[in-house]
C-alpha cells in the first residue's frame, strides 16, 4: 500500500511549533549559557583573552538559540532546523575557540595571517551572516488549508525497480573490484593513501552506482516489513548493524568516513520517520560511537592499514597519531570545523591577494557529472583556486594541491568576496527552511512517499560545512537512488487505492 493507515502523526515541528519556550526564550537561554562559557574560558585560558572572543560569542549566541531548539520538549530529534543549529554551533562557536585554545591551525600554507585577528574578522562576518540566517529561517510559511495529495505509489513497481537497481549496483561493484584484480587488489589499492585518489580518478559514475546497493537493500527491506520492525526492536537493530558493516566495506575502505556515516545516519532518520521514534538517548549514544569512528578511522585514512596495525600492536593510539599526524585536536578543529581555513581565505581577500572567481567553482561542480570528453575545458576548480590561494608561490612550483573543504562561507568568499560570504548564510537559510517545511508535512502525512523523500533531503543540513561539489555529490550518492524508486513507483504501474482497501497485515501503527 502507498499509505500508512493507522499511523500516529508526529507532532508538528518547525516555524509553527508552539511547544516549549518561545524563540525569544531560546535566545535568552543561549545568551546566558554562551556568555558564561566564554567568560569562564577567557578567565582560565590566557590565549582566549582577545577581542576575537567578542564577535565569536555573539555568533555563538545567535546560532546557539537555534541549537537550543533541539533540547526543547516536543521538538523532533531530527528536526532539520534544530540539527542545523547544533552543527552550526560547532562550526561557528566551538571550533574557532578550540583553534586558539589548542593552538591547532591548518599547516603548510604560505604566509599565514595573525590567527586571532583573522578569526575575529571572520567572526564579524559570521555575526552578520547568522543574523540574516535566523531572519531567513523564521519567515512564516504559507500553509495550505487542505494539503495536496500526491500521486499514489505503485508498490510492485517500487520493489521491482529496487531489485533491478540492486542487481545493477552489485554488478558495478563486481566490475570495480575486477578493475583492481580481485578482492585483495581492491583492498590493497584502497589502503594506499598516497595513490588512492589517483587510483579512483575517472570512476565517479561507477562509484555512485556500485556503492548504492547497501542503502537500497536497507530501504526495500525496511519498507516491506515495516510493521514487523515497528513491533520488534532486535530485527531492526540487526538490519541497521548489517547496513553499517556492509557500508564500511563498500565505501569505508576507500578512506571516506562519510561513505559509512552518512548512509547510516540517513537510515536512522528513515527508521525514525517510517517505523518508530528514536529517542534522544539513542541519538547521544550514536553520536558518541560516530565520534569514536571518526577519530580511529582517521588513522586508516591518513596511514592505511599500517596505521591500524600500529594501534593493534601497541594497544595505544600515540604511535598512530605520531605517524599520521592525526589527533583529537585536529579532528575537533579541521574535520569538525572550518574556522581556520575560512579565516585565511577572508584575510587573503581583504588584503587583495586574490580576485573572486565569480562563480567558477560553483559551475565547475556541475561538470563532475559530465564526461570530460564532451568539453575541451571546464571552469576553474576549487582545487586550483584554493591551491594558489593557500600555497602561492609554492603552488606555482608544483608544490602540492589543496584538498581542503572551505565550507559554504569560504567558497562564497572565493567566488564573490564579502558579498558571497554573507549571502551564503541566506542561501543556507533558504535551504534549511525548505527542508523544514517539507519535513513537517512529511512526518504528519499518512502517505508513504513523503516519508521516504524527507530523510533523503535531510542531508542538506550539512551544507554549511561543505562545498557545493560535496553537497551535490552527497545528494546524488545518498538520495537519488531512493528518489528514483519513488518517482518510478508514482509514474508507472496502476496505483493501488490509497484508502479503504488496506489489509490488516500491512497496517502500521508507529508507537508513541
Amino acid at each position: 500500500m502507498t499509505t500508512l493507515a493507522g499511523v500516529t502523526p508526529a507532532r508538528a515541528t518547525g516555524t509553527r511549533d508552539k511547544t516549549g519556550p518561545k524563540p525569544r526564550g531560546d535566545l535568552l537561554v543561549a545568551a546566558i549559557v554562551v556568555s558564561a562559557t566564554s567568560i569562564a574560558l577567557a578567565v582560565c585560558l590566557p590565549p582566549l583573552r582577545h577581542w576575537f572572543m567578542i564577535p565569536t560569542t555573539l555568533t555563538g549566541i545567535l546560532i546557539g538559540s537555534e541549537a537550543v531548539r533541539w533540547f526543547r520538549r516536543g521538538t523532533d530529534v531530527f528536526d532539520p532546523r534544530a540539527c542545523a543549529g547544533l552543527l552550526g554551533f560547532q562550526f561557528l562557536y566551538v571550533a574557532p575557540i578550540l583553534q586558539v585554545a589548542l593552538d591547532e591551525w591548518v599547516t603548510h600554507i604560505y604566509d599565514p595571517p595573525p590567527w586571532r585577528e583573522a578569526l575575529g574578522t571572520l567572526a564579524i562576518l559570521n555575526v552578520i551572516g547568522t543574523t540574516l540566517y535566523r531572519a531567513t529561517v523564521t519567515i512564516p510559511s504559507r500553509g495550505r488549508r487542505q494539503p495536496r495529495r500526491s500521486r499514489p505509489m505503485h508498490m510492485p513497481t517500487f520493489y521491482a525497480a529496487g531489485v533491478i537497481a540492486v542487481v545493477l549496483s552489485l554488478i558495478a561493484m563486481r566490475y570495480e573490484i575486477a578493475i583492481f584484480g580481485g578482492i585483495d587488489g581492491f583492498v590493497a589499492a584502497m589502503a594506499d593513501e598516497i595513490n588512492r585518489v589517483k587510483n579512483m580518478r575517472g570512476m565517479g559514475a561507477l562509484i555512485l552506482l556500485s556503492e548504492a546497493f547497501p542503502s537500497l537493500i536497507f530501504t526495500l527491506v525496511l519498507v516491506r516489513w515495516r510493521s514487523t520492525f515497528a513491533k520488534h526492536v532486535l530485527p531492526l537493530a540487526a538490519l541497521v548493524l548489517a547496513l553499517a558493516v556492509t557500508q564500511f566495506f563498500v565505501g569505508g575502505l576507500k578512506g571516506s568516513r562519510s561513505s559509512t556515516l552518512w548512509p547510516l545516519l540517513l537510515a536512522l532518520v528513515l527508521v525514525h520517520v517510517l517505523v518508530r521514534r528514536i529517542s534522544r538517548k539513542v541519538i547521544v549514544l550514536v553520536a558518541v560511537v560516530m565520534f569514536a569512528y571518526l577519530y580511529i578511522y582517521a588513522f586508516y585514512k591518513a596511514g592505511g592499514v599500517k596505521a591500524i596495525d600500529e594501534v593493534r600492536r601497541t594497544g595505544t593510539v600515540q604511535g598512530a597519531e605520531s605517524d599520521t599526524g592525526r589527533d583529537l585536536p585536529l579532528l575537533l578543529t579541521a574535520d569538525l570545523g572550518r574556522a581556520d581555513i575560512q579565516s585565511v581565505v577572508l584575510d587573503r581577500y581583504l588584503e587583495g591577494r586574490f580576485e573572486p572567481v565569480m562563480g567558477a567553482t560553483y559551475v565547475n561542480s556541475l561538470f563532475m557529472f559530465i564526461p570530460d570528453s564532451l568539453f575541451s575545458s571546464v571552469p576553474t576548480s576549487k582545487v586550483d583556486v584554493g591551491s594558489r590561494l593557500l600555497y602561492s608561490p609554492g603552488y606555482e612550483d608544483g608544490q602540492g594541491d589543496s584538498s581542503k573543504i572551505y565550507g559554504m562561507t569560504g567558497e562564497g568568499i572565493i567566488n564573490f568576496g564579502l558579498v558571497g560570504g554573507v549571502l551564503s548564510f541566506v542561501a543556507f537559510g533558504l535551504a534549511v527552511r525548505a527542508v523544514q517545511i517539507y519535513w513537517t508535512s512529511a512526518v504528519q502525512s499518512p502517505e508513504l512517499a513523503p516519508k521516504l523523500i524527507a530523510p533523503m533531503i535531510w542531508v542538506v543540513i550539512n551544507a554549511q560545512g561543505a562545498d557545493l561539489d560535496n553537497t551535490l555529490f552527497s545528494l546524488c550518492k545518498y538520495t537519488m537512488p531512493v528518489l528514483l524508486l519513488v518517482f518510478l513507483a508514482r509514474q508507472f504501474g496502476r496505483p493501488e487505492a490509497p484508502t479503504g482497501s488496506a489489509q490488516p497485515s500491512r497496517l502500521l501503527r508507529i508507537p508513541r
